[in-house]
């Protein structure tokens, strides 16, 4: 049952630090000095203390705070507030020591729903960290997910998604508690219990760019699938009885790294082809995991092509180890590059939904299909090569109304020349299209992740590098047509020696032939 009190505030015990969800007060003076003009509005809620006429407060500590502060300004500064010093200090005594409270003895030991629960005009909002703070500590008292999700005004989904981080990895559910990772993207991380470097990972990004987070985790879940895939494939190639090394520094790809040869550029001394079923469980022929830009797959070589009597079909380039280090470096960044736009088209695909997901959205963007196929009609054959196309591009139906006909139409255009910006499909002379489109995009709202921004930097310079090209082509030419001019060739005066055309029959013609080739000239009218 509760009652009202009005008690000094000597006689207010704070929380125990431990079951306090705030850590940190913030700035006072603001609600101080509407207590100096208004008093406290709003009741303290507080518990019984153990000991005789004292309370514990279970909500209020900040506005408990305030009033210590109100009196420190008004005991400073009566003049600012109106009084002199002896009217400020009764009303620095009249606000410590008739403070209003609610009694509830019913909320002993629920502390961590009812600061989640407290809000007010005129305090300060919990902030993410105190949030998550407070939700444990009411996990610790045995509340139900519903009980705290109905006081503190949370969904449930998210107080749900904050008792399942107990399984996240400790640098995980530090951020949290840190403010720097929020309960959303904490629920996505729960895929990654069982990986703390990967979860790591994603909290060091995601705390130096939160704005990345999208991509960050998408990135992840590409290398998590990828790697399963890629152990999937090892497992297949080892039951069928091949040895199954690791990739040779640097690849086979190249073929320069040293003596090893993929069996695709190795025959045998007959001319027939080596191929996994045949020479793959033999000694010295191998396969290994190659993670190429469709994935991972299985690649098979042979150690001492020489050795084993194979003819190679393709000549062998040896590189220091410098320049092969340099090659290997620059071939795992464009792999990474290719695996975060990979990652990306994923989180991109949201934001086509958002354009060409309905035949309503659809019939909004009539201007972006007018556009592309007046500037760029060759991107628009690109649709079905875009790695979302069947996810994004609207089935056909057994009719073909307008509205429907503007949908397909604008979202094969809009496929297409996204599958040309990102690089999936097209050719270098379409570059122009694609800077348009990834200008477009960010015009229309979108806001590109790392990996795309590199991509785009590149086909800006790529685009800049050729326009000077042709510039100073048109610059050679320029001179040499004003070289031309300047130095122009001699015209023909008419006194070339006059040669004689005999035109003698050829061995085939007719005679009648022969006499027309002989005839006398036919002398010019005077």
């Amino acid at each position: 049952m509760e009652s009202f009190i009005t008690v000094s505030i000597d006689q207010l015990d704070e929380l125990a630090a431990e079951r306090d969800v705030r850590t940190d007060r913030g700035s006072l003076d603001e609600l101080a000095c509407s207590l100096i003009t208004h008093g406290l509005i709003t009741p303290l809620t507080v518990v019984p203390s153990d000991e005789s006429d004292r309370y514990v407060i279970n909500a209020g500590h900040r506005r408990r705070a305030a009033l210590h502060r109100a009196a420190e300004l008004l005991r400073a500064n009566p003049d600012e507030f109106g009084y002199d010093r002896d009217s400020a200090e009764t009303r620095a005594v009249e606000l410590l020591g008739r403070v209003p409270c609610w009694v509830r003895p019913d909320l002993a030991g629920r502390e961590s729903l009812t600061q989640l629960a407290e809000n007010g005009d005129t305090r300060r909002g919990l902030s993410q960290a105190e949030r998550y703070r407070g939700l444990q500590l009411a996990f610790s008292d045995g509340l139900d997910d519903r009980e705290i999700a109905q006081a503190s005004g949370m969904k449930l989904t998210q107080v749900r998604a904050a008792r399942k981080t107990a399984g996240l990895p400790e640098t995980a559910r530090e951020a949290i508690a840190a403010g720097q990772l929020d309960l959303d993207t904490a629920a996505e991380l729960q895929e990654f219990g069982d990986d703390p470097k990967a979860a790591a990972r994603i909290v060091t990004k995601i705390s130096q760019n939160p704005a990345q987070a999208p991509y960050v985790i998408a990135e992840e879940k590409r290398k998590r699938t990828t790697a399963a895939a890629a152990e999937r494939l090892k497992a297949e190639a080892i039951i069928a009885g091949h040895t199954v090394r690791a990739e040779p520094k640097g690849g086979l790809h190249y073929g320069y790294h040293g003596p090893d040869e993929l069996f695709v550029y190795l025959r045998h001394a007959d001319g027939s082809e080596l191929t996994p079923e045949t020479d793959g469980k033999t000694e010295g022929h191998y396969a290994y995991v190659e993670r190429g830009y469709s994935g991972p797959r299985l690649q098979y070589a042979c150690a001492t092509p020489e050795e084993h009597g194979h003819t190679r079909t393709r000549t062998t380039h040896y590189r220091s180890p410098a320049e092969v280090e340099r090659l290997e470096a620059q071939r795992r960044a464009e792999e990474a590059q290719r695996e975060a736009l990979a990652a990306a088209v994923h989180v991109r695909g949201k934001f086509l939904r958002s354009l060409i997901g309905s035949q309503k959205a659809a019939a909004k963007h009539m201007d972006l299909l007018a556009a592309i196929v007046a500037q760029f009609p060759g991107t628009v054959t690109h649709y079905d090569r875009h790695r979302l196309a069947e996810e994004l591009l609207p089935a056909p139906g057994q009719d073909w109304p307008p509205a429907r006909l503007t949908h397909h139409a604008v979202a094969k255009a809009l496929l297409g020349i996204d599958a040309v910006a990102d690089g999936t499909s097209g050719w270098r002379y379409e570059r122009p299209a694609a800077l348009w489109w990834w200008q477009t995009l960010a015009d229309l709202g979108y806001q590109r992740g790392d990996a795309e921004e590199t991509h785009v930097a590149h086909l800006a310079a790529a685009a800049e590098a050729e326009a000077a090209e042709r510039r100073a082509e048109e610059e050679i030419e320029a001179e040499e047509a004003a070289d031309a001019s300047d130095h122009p060739e001699p015209a023909d005066d008419g006194d070339d020696d006059e040669h004689e055309m005999v035109c003698e029959p050829a061995d085939d013609a007719s005679p009648d032939t022969q006499e027309m080739n002989h005839a006398p000239a036919v002398p010019e009218a005077v």
